[in-house]
């Protein structure tokens, strides 16, 4: 008991220290403290039970909203747009769609392969349409150019994006694609672009083909030699080989031909010509029915 005694008074002698008041003083201002943490206690103690108040309700409506969309929300009906090679039923198959399945069960993961397994489809996007449709949009690309390679036609995209394989170099003709002669191949697989050994070739064979692409001379091009990226030819028309030099200035060289290629007194139908723009301010030109059209002398 003297020892509980002898601590007590120790303690309050530690307070009265730094405490001029009375000791009745010393009390109420004890007594307030305690009040204080007793109401910041109380007040995370209720922060805390509305904050588990408001998660547990959260729970409860994402439950809730989930078998909703299971239950109510089912597939009835799929619309493909955008899709001109590939039916309805393959793609669907091929991703795992089906009808009954929950509308909100289909993901933008699904739809992920299909570029890989269809190589015309660029992208795919999926929307809903409640309560029953689902809605997958399809962007193909379009074949501009083609390649031989290893002894077959590769078919391309404008952005060199490998499409198929091809026998028949005059149906490509006749479906107005562009032949390219292109340097140093590393790969060409179908659903993906075409690459180049050097990265350096890869930079001007795309740059000049979007000079190309954005020309008025473009629907006219049948053949386009890329090989040296400083002795460039073009064929327009399966007629006119057009010497083009260098790329510098390309836009302007593919300009002046168009205007040159629209002289028809200059050009008789079906006659064979040889130009030379590699200055396009001073172009020159051979007509003659026997000129060897062709990249290769």
């Amino acid at each position: 008991m003297n020892s509980y005694a002898d601590a007590h008074n120790e303690h309050e002698r530690r307070d009265s220290r730094f405490f001029t008041g009375d000791n009745s003083e010393l009390q109420k201002i004890k007594s307030k403290e305690s009040l204080q943490k007793f109401v910041r206690h109380n007040r995370k103690k209720k922060a805390y039970s509305r904050l588990s108040y408001i998660l547990i309700l959260l729970v409860l409506s994402t439950l809730f909203l989930i078998i909703c969309l299971a239950v109510f929300f089912k597939i009835k009906d799929v619309e493909v747009l955008g899709s001109t090679r590939y039916s309805t039923e393959e793609l669907l198959d091929y991703c795992g769609i089906e009808t009954g399945q929950s509308l909100y069960e289909v993901s933008s993961s699904d739809l992920a392969g299909l570029s890989d397994r269809f190589s015309y489809i660029r992208s795919a996007r999926l929307t809903r349409k409640l309560p029953h449709t689902l809605i997958i949009t399809i962007v193909e690309d379009e074949p501009s150019y083609y390649c031989e390679l290893y002894g077959e036609y590769f078919v391309m995209s404008q952005e060199l994006r490998v499409l198929e394989r091809s026998n028949d170099e005059e149906k490509l003709k006749e479906n107005g694609l562009i032949m390219l002669k292109l340097p140093e191949i590393d790969s060409a697989i179908i659903g993906h672009r075409l690459t180049f050994t050097s990265d350096s070739d890869d930079k001007y064979v795309t740059a000049y083909l979007n000079a190309l692409d954005s020309s008025m001379l473009y629907k006219r091009v049948t053949a386009f030699d890329l090989r040296d990226k400083f002795d460039l030819k073009l064929i327009c028309d399966s007629i006119y080989l057009v010497e083009l030099a260098g790329g510098d200035d390309l836009p302007t060289k593919l300009t002046a031909t168009a205007g040159v290629l629209a002289t028809e007194e200059a050009f008789p139908e079906g006659v064979a010509a040889q130009i030379d723009m590699a200055n396009p301010a001073m172009p020159s030109a051979i007509v003659n029915p026997s000129i060897n059209i062709s990249f290769d002398p």
